[in-house]
């Protein structure tokens, strides 16, 4: 039987789609992302250099020789000057609804965002996956997230979508809402744990504000467990002056291969530091392209705000779901800003004023905006009473947050279900959890 529930679009965030490289006959060659890495051929290649560095405690050769490895890694996912992708790489999507989706795909797409609780209400077959390059370029992953859009609208007939934009799946929207917002195929948008004013760690890692001798937190970010667990042992070997060279130039590897060129990255830097960081590192005429792709999504993210009241009286709403009182990824300097370890606080519900850690804001104790720990004001977000705030959880684990997937499932099921005063069993304020444990 039919149903008049608004049929859902998952925008995830960054590694939650898989990419392949592909020859030029199609065929694939290996997974570009999540990155596949023989842990067996970098230790092979690390042996001589690193017995070197241990015996005689000294850096000898070992910082360059990883840093080439790290540039090898990295290889699939890496741009051009102008910004598009050196080698060639096909998304693996799921064009259908999740009903229509194989038993693995299924288990893969709820694997990367659980929304088995919405799936439930609405049906699978109201539910969709949008995959996409996320080292690719927003304004060309918005173009497809649109026509997906209208190919959905034609399958159901119906006038408008949900959008669930996902950490990284934020910046997406922005562009997608700049490009096509006047199109007013929107009917609501959960913004979960979404980055929508960037975040410093991107910003500190392209300034290599970094601490060194916390790299490891970024390698176990974006490589396998296996890479993570084998640089761990890597640098339990070595002097501290040694390992700190070595991660040091494993970030710029890093830096230079997959972040500097590339636009998505882009969009996750704050506005604030956009023209900084651009004058930097782009301003050279070898990458007006490039800087030409990057500069549109800055203007676009530093309107959002204003364009947002244009969508609003075209009846999009809007909503979040944020964490707050973590410390950002602890290889980057920034580290008194109150975040969910990736994306702080204030991006992600569009402008709460947040204390810095283990401080706290200096406002009256009984406002209803501010949270139990004095250290949010929720009262200056753009919205106010449509933001939830769970206090030490983590970025990725907010998927397991009972309370947090039960408020997205009213956000997205019921049009009735209008902000933090719609049922006081789901308050402005909660506390971290995680059903996995």
């Amino acid at each position: 039987m039919a149903n008049n529930y608004t049929p859902c679009v998952i925008v995830p965030g960054i590694g939650q789609s898989k990419v392949e490289l592909v020859d030029d006959n199609g065929k694939k060659i290996k997974m570009a992302w999540q990155l596949d890495v023989d842990t067996d051929a970098i230790v092979n290649e690390l042996k001589f250099p690193l017995i070197r560095s241990i015996i005689l405690r000294s850096d000898l050769g070992l910082s360059k020789k990883m840093k080439n490895i790290i540039s090898d890694i990295v290889e699939p996912i890496k741009t051009n000057l102008d910004g598009t992708m050196k080698n060639k790489v096909r998304v693996v999507d799921y064009p259908q609804s999740l009903a229509d989706c194989t038993e693995a795909e299924r288990n893969y797409i709820y694997r990367m965002v659980p929304t088995q609780k919405l799936s439930s209400i609405i049906g699978e077959d109201k539910m969709y996956f949008f995959a996409y390059n996320s080292f690719g370029e927003p304004y060309e992953t918005a173009r497809m997230l649109n026509d997906f859009i209208q190919q959905i609208k034609k399958e159901h007939n119906c006038d408008k979508v949900n959008l669930i934009p996902v950490s990284l799946g934020g910046a997406v929207s922005i562009a997608y809402f700049d490009a096509y917002g006047e199109q007013n195929d929107i009917n609501r948008v959960l913004y979960f744990v979404a980055a929508l004013q960037g975040t410093p760690v991107i910003s500190d890692l392209m300034s290599l504000n970094i601490k060194p001798d916390k790299a490891l937190s970024l390698v176990e970010f974006l490589f396998p467990r296996n890479v993570a667990e084998m640089f761990g042992k890597i640098l339990r070997l070595l002097p501290k002056k040694v390992s700190d060279k070595l991660m040091f130039s494993s970030v710029e590897g890093i830096l230079e291969n997959a972040i500097v060129n590339c636009p998505s990255l882009w969009s996750t830097i704050p506005p604030t530091e956009y023209e900084r960081l651009s004058a930097k590192l782009i301003s050279d005429s070898k990458y007006d392209t490039l800087r030409e792709k990057t500069d549109r999504f800055y203007k676009a993210q530093k309107n959002f705000p204003n364009y947002i009241k244009t969508l609003e009286a075209q009846g999009t709403k809007f909503f979040g779901i944020v964490g707050y009182n973590l410390q950002l990824l602890p290889i980057v300097k920034t580290d008194t800003v109150s975040s969910d370890g990736m994306i702080n606080t204030a991006s992600a519900s569009m402008g709460a004023t947040v204390s810095k850690l283990g401080e706290k804001l200096d406002r009256e104790a009984d406002n209803d905006f501010i949270s139990p720990d004095g250290t949010v004001d929720a009262s200056t977000s753009l919205w106010p009473d449509a933001v939830w705030y769970f206090r030490d959880q983590q970025h990725d684990a907010m998927a397991y947050n009972d309370t947090a997937l039960d408020v997205s499932a009213h956000i997205l099921s019921d049009e009735s279900f209008n902000s933090v005063y719609s049922d006081p069993k789901f308050p402005r304020f909660g506390v971290m959890s995680d059903n996995r444990k």
